[in-house]
């Protein structure tokens, strides 16, 4: 999506930007906060060392592949969507918290979606199997579910007339 693109299928007032190195810190915190729910659970005597963490997050953060999600244009949550002419593969959604559960994130998948049907290209994600709020999100969204990747399980959205390609 191009800078600042509303999400125009949907009422909710969120948008994506094209994320830049002056994102890293708060999609560090996104990322992190979103995802402590899952990490305690998967790992339930894991020490979080925030400083290693961060290291790790740097190295990796490329700035280019990531959108930042706005919600009533605030910075609320990290988009990544990788495009190819056999996908569109979901590669993390994460949103703060305090935001969720106000419609960002089907906001966000309904154009996803629409961007499907219109492209004929399904779309792919993986969600941790402890996740079962992702997951019903999913399935409500219409994902199938798919096979298991170590603790993950590989959802597709197929659009319509397009079989199982």
């Amino acid at each position: 999506m191009k800078e600042d693109t509303p999400q125009e299928q949907s009422s909710v007032p969120v948008s994506l930007r094209q994320a830049t190195k002056d994102d890293l810190s708060f999609l560090f915190t996104v990322l992190t906060e979103a995802m402590k729910p899952v990490v305690k659970i998967l790992n339930p005597d894991k020490v979080f060392d925030q400083e290693d963490e961060r290291k790790k997050h740097e190295a990796e953060f490329v700035p280019e592949q990531i959108e930042v999600i706005q919600y009533e244009n605030k910075d609320v949550g990290r988009l990544r969507v990788v495009r190819t002419d056999e996908s569109i593969y979901i590669g993390g959604i994460q949103i703060l918290p305090e935001y969720q559960g106000k419609g960002i994130g089907t906001a966000i998948f309904t154009n996803l979606i629409q961007e499907s049907e219109q492209s004929g290209l399904p779309i792919a994600l993986k969600v941790h199997d402890v996740n079962e709020q992702a997951l019903n999100f999913y399935r409500n969204l219409g994902f199938i579910p798919g096979e298991k990747v170590k603790d993950q399980t590989m959802m597709r959205y197929v659009p319509a007339g397009k079989g199982s390609k």
